[in-house]
């Protein structure tokens, strides 16, 4: 027997046994120690268990110490994940807007929260700390825009957004009224009414689709004052095409010559069908069904 081979037989007849029965590890026959459960840093970090090592004579013992280090496998939690904040206009720049917060259950550098801020538009910015603060000058002015979505068989006298102006005075002159001046396209009756004392925009004609699918409406909102002041803001209306149309064929009639002697099953004639919906095409998405000879054997 060659000597390789005897230290083969040796470590064949050599047995390995984890001591500790509820351990998370096992041992094979090379004295291979693998995992029996998947780890997890933050629930455990530390195991300690026994193994036994015997040839069939004799038994040692020894005890293993299992360290689990951490990795990123946590992403970031915000504490709270939606907000609506009121933030006056011409507050200064550097104004703290609001705060977040974030927690990452990993640790060290992998629970290292980093703030970004998407949009913006530039007026805000977030520092390392959570804190949100102005970048630029707020005006309400610059941006007093609407834009809403309503399906073009919404009945007349539907509510279709609640517009709201403040003003800072106090008595008369903090009474504020809203009227529409002007809509584009225009038509020769309005299409939407504006309440003057709640600012409720509602619809005073039937939408079409087909035939005007958006609107723009410009809304003024006046004070009480002497003299009066106003603002106004833009509502942009998108009709959204409901399927209020049938699909119609090309023409009223068809006269179609076949040849005597035409195989049974071959085509005929193909129909073509259209629909003025949108989300329908011109020619509907299934095959045309050709007139076949067999539809006229008595």
């Amino acid at each position: 027997m060659c000597f390789n081979s005897f230290i083969d037989n040796m470590l064949y007849l050599t047995q390995f046994r984890v001591l500790t029965e509820s351990a998370s590890f096992a041992i094979d026959d090379k004295g291979i120690i693998s995992t029996k459960t998947k780890l997890d840093y933050e629930s455990q970090r530390n195991y300690t268990f026994n193994i036994s090592l015997s040839d069939g004579s004799t038994t040692d013992y020894a005890t293993v110490f299992i360290r689990v280090t951490d990795v990123n496998d946590n992403s970031p939690v915000f504490g709270t994940t939606n907000t609506t904040i009121a933030i006056p206009e011409n507050e200064p720049v550097g104004t703290k807007v609001t705060s977040v917060s974030a927690t990452d259950a990993d640790e060290g550098f992998n629970g290292l929260v980093v703030f970004s801020l998407k949009g913006g538009e530039g007026k805000m910015d977030i520092d390392s700390s959570g804190f949100i603060l102005l970048e630029k000058v707020l005006d309400r002015e610059e941006q007093g825009f609407y834009n809403l979505t309503v399906i073009a068989n919404l009945e007349l006298g539907s509510t279709l957004l609640t517009l709201s102006a403040t003003d800072r005075d106090a008595g008369p002159n903090a009474v504020v009224t809203y009227q529409i001046v002007d809509q584009q396209p225009q038509t020769s009756s309005p299409v939407f009414l504006v309440n003057p004392s709640t600012g409720q925009l509602s619809l005073n004609q039937q939408l079409d689709y087909e035939t005007i699918n958006k609107f723009e409406v410009k809304v003024e909102a006046s004070d009480g004052g002497q003299p009066s002041l106003s603002n106004e803001t833009l509502v942009v209306v998108h009709v959204e095409d409901v399927n209020d149309n049938p699909p119609e064929f090309s023409q009223a009639a068809y006269d179609v010559f076949v040849f005597e002697n035409h195989q049974k099953g071959s085509p005929v004639y193909t129909f073509s069908v259209a629909d003025k919906d949108e989300r329908s095409p011109q020619v509907l998405p299934h095959p045309p069904v050709p007139l076949r000879v067999q539809d006229f054997i008595y």
